[in-house]
């Protein structure tokens, strides 16, 4: 099979994906558009035997989707596990495509892993966020159950009533965790939860408080008051550190463009220079390595810059 005809399969697969998806979110559309009119029963059952209901039900039954979703509601991604997929797919797809005929065909077969790679590096950046704004929010939290509590309120109504108050992430994860209490789950499996969904030693410090005086008792409201200090203290902490560290990250991401970016300026100083190279074992084995050791820098880089403390 030609170059030409597997691109362009492989282009007519990008378009079916892409249009598949662009009737979904039509249908979508339309069927909140209707939402009103329409009986709610009937509406349900529509939306349950739609293919991307199907392909929820097929991911969830898996360990990997399992997995996945809780990744994405860790996040705040507002999104299905087959739409994830989906983009994943198409985005793979249209890095093979372009790369396949830009450079060499060697280049669309790593542009696969280079992907999939950059998506999921984007979905754990982005449960690093979120859990980074939730711990910089803590200390305010410890604020806010400490005057509930010498109010004479309970833990679970102080949670109740710190998840109105905070904005999100908190007040998102705070409200996920006094609906399960008010559904019947015990208070300390509602808050060992919140920590195993946004885990850092700052919140394991706080709920193991919370856990005790539960238990046992004691003097709540002066630990609380004590760890909004401490927390607050390491909040500027973590900012200045970061602050510092921000020029090493800047230059692995920087390293990661120049990588990809010296293949394009030499195919475009001689036109089909790469291609050639690929043709040939020595040529082929120089590309994989320049890869390999652009890709382990920017990893290096990226573990030695990494915050943890």
């Amino acid at each position: 099979m030609s170059l030409d005809v597997l691109a362009l399969l492989l282009a007519a697969l990008t378009l079916l994906i892409g249009v598949w998806g662009f009737r979904e979110w039509g249908v979508g559309t339309m069927e909140r558009r209707d939402l009103a009119s329409r009986g709610m029963e009937g509406e349900l059952d529509r939306r349950h035997r739609s293919p991307l209901a199907r392909m929820d039900r097929m991911l969830r039954n898996a360990d990997f989707g399992v997995k996945l979703e809780r990744r994405l509601r860790t996040a705040g991604l507002e999104m299905k596990l087959s739409t994830f997929v989906m983009i994943t797919v198409v985005a793979s797809i249209v890095a093979v495509v372009f790369l396949w005929n830009a450079l060499a065909p060697i280049f669309g077969i790593v542009a696969i892993f280079g992907v999939v790679a950059g998506i999921f590096g984007y979905l754990k950046r982005q449960e690093e966020r979120r859990k980074e704004a939730f711990t910089a929010q803590l200390p305010e939290l410890a604020r806010v159950l400490s005057n509930a509590t010498q109010a004479g309120l309970a833990l679970p109504t102080a949670i109740d009533m710190a998840a109105e108050e905070l904005d999100d992430p908190a007040g998102a994860e705070l409200r996920l965790t006094a609906r399960s209490i008010q559904l019947g789950q015990p208070f300390e499996e509602a808050i060992s939860d919140l920590r195993d969904r946004m885990p850092s030693r700052e919140i394991g410090v706080l709920i193991s408080t919370l856990l005790v005086s539960s238990r046992s008792g004691g003097a709540l409201v002066t630990s609380l008051r004590n760890i909004s200090t401490t927390l607050e203290s390491r909040k500027e902490t973590r900012r200045e550190v970061k602050t510092i560290l921000g020029e090493a990250t800047s230059t692995a991401y920087a390293l990661l463009v120049m990588g990809i970016g010296s293949f394009f300026l030499i195919n475009t100083l001689m036109p089909g220079a790469v291609a050639t190279m690929a043709q040939s074992n020595i040529g082929l084995a120089i590309i994989l390595v320049s890869l390999t050791l652009f890709a382990v820098g920017f990893v290096a880089v990226l573990r030695m810059s990494k915050l943890d403390f």
